[in-house]
């Protein structure tokens, strides 16, 4: 009876498996290693494969594949992994980053399937997709901000929301792709504003405003488009702003006839917009140590003993020791937002909206011996002030911090940056090259 319950057991468990792999499998596409390098037998880490995937497979440059052996048919006995590093229609080029096993020509890649929903958007979110990643090294993830699509009067319809839906939907089924659709709210204007709509040409002084604005929320690329409709034809184009590289367009077309009801469906008329400002602050921090003498370190002792028991056994015997008493744990915020990376005497530069700004700076005595920090001292250093200027062009703003022992003090300076390039009048030497006569006849 017990056998009959266990060979029961193994039935159920194997077709559920079988059921399983099956539903795993479809989620996945399967392709092959067709070409080594130099035609050998197997490759190891770092070396370079052709596989029969490509981009009529949903496979973009950064993908990563995993690999498995020719005979695991299932795809669950994963050996390595492979990084697409060119794309082709019906093929693509990987390296492999990653190998427990030998692995050659006529093992397996696979990879999770491109999902799609709408068999004319999708594809041209793909296409818009490649055209993004394009400029990028494989391995940089990307953070695209994705803005709204307009008709040509500006207004935001059923289909501007269903375009957008769908590249987003596309977008996001990649690792190396982080798509934002509320950061730039507020800092982004209509394609207009950009781009001459005859020429495609960007405007460069309103794409520079908006390129700040994109490195203040650590965008890379940005995203916008408008349409136009002409008998049976949607004339869809499609705004690239991109924080480091070239920006461009991508024209394409869409078949009326499949969204009629979107067309004339407006769920945002359209207003005058004014995008928020943004105003770049830079930063300097200067510190100053305090270089206590033998006297005055035992003085610390005793004085920071009186506050902390524990304090003066810490020392004792040589078992700690300092030198220095340094600036430490610095926090600098601005309208309560934590500004961090700055260093000693190393500009830091940020951007702000426009409007009041309450900055506030601490830091924290730390004893130090030589390079190495011990501990910090009992107390913190705050310093609070409010900006409210009228004109923020050129403001920097320097941070003084000084450590000494028991006159620890923050100073605020700030500055409005003038840069002058004076113009030194020199004159232009003249040299004279002297050449043979030429003989010169006049009747």
């Amino acid at each position: 009876m017990k056998i009959k319950h266990i060979y029961i057991f193994l039935l159920v468990f194997s077709i559920i498996f079988v059921l399983a792999s099956r539903s795993f499998s479809e989620e996945l596409i399967k392709g092959a290693i067709i070409t080594t390098p130099q035609n050998v037998l197997s490759v190891g880490t770092g070396e370079k494969i052709v596989i029969n995937l490509g981009k009529k497979d949903g496979v973009i440059i950064g993908d990563i594949l995993n690999l498995v052996e020719s005979d695991d048919d299932i795809l669950i006995g994963n050996i390595g992994k492979c990084a697409v590093i060119k794309t082709e229609d019906s093929t693509s080029v990987c390296e492999v980053i990653k190998l427990s096993a030998e692995v050659g020509k006529g093992d397996y890649v696979y990879i999770n399937r491109l999902e799609y929903s709408d068999p004319q958007i999708d594809p041209i979110a793909f296409m818009l997709l490649n055209e993004v990643i394009a400029p990028y090294e494989p391995q940089k993830n990307i953070r695209v901000y994705l803005h709204d699509i307009y008709d040509e009067k500006k207004n935001t319809t059923k289909l501007s929301e269903l375009i957008k839906g769908e590249i987003a939907f596309i977008f996001q089924q990649k690792k190396r792709v982080a798509v934002d659709t509320t950061s730039l709210k507020g800092y982004i204007n209509y394609p207009d504003h950009y781009f001459n709509t005859d020429t495609d040409k960007p405007k460069n002084k309103s794409v520079d405003i908006l390129k700040n604005s994109m490195k203040r929320f650590n965008i890379d690329v940005a995203i916008t488009g408008v349409y136009t409709k002409k008998d049976d034809i949607i004339k869809l184009k499609l705004y690239i702003v991109d924080r480091k590289w070239q920006d461009r367009t991508m024209n394409t077309i869409l078949n009326a006839k499949n969204y009629l009801n979107a067309l004339t469906e407006t769920i945002i008329p359209y207003e005058p917009f004014k995008e928020k400002e943004l105003v770049k602050y830079s930063f300097m921090l200067y510190e100053k140590d305090f270089l206590p003498d033998k006297d005055e370190q035992r003085a610390i002792i005793k004085h920071e003993s009186q506050k902390e028991l524990k304090f003066k056994y810490k020392f004792e015997d040589g078992k700690l020791r300092f030198n220095r008493i340094n600036p430490g744990d610095l926090t600098l915020k601005v309208n309560r937002e934590d500004i961090g990376g700055i260093q000693k005497e190393v500009e830091l530069e940020k951007y702000f909206e426009k409007g009041i700004k309450r900055i506030f700076v601490s830091f924290v005595p730390t004893l130090s011996h030589n390079e190495d920090e011990i501990m910090q001292l009992k107390k913190e250093i705050k310093k609070e002030i409010i900006l409210d200027l009228k004109n923020e062009d050129n403001i920097s703003i320097e941070m003084r911090l000084d450590a000494t022992y028991e006159k620890e003090k923050i100073d605020i300076k700030i500055v409005r940056k003038n840069i002058k390039e004076p113009i030194v009048l020199k004159s232009v030497a003249t040299e004279t090259d002297r050449k043979p006569a030429i003989e010169l006849y006049r009747d």
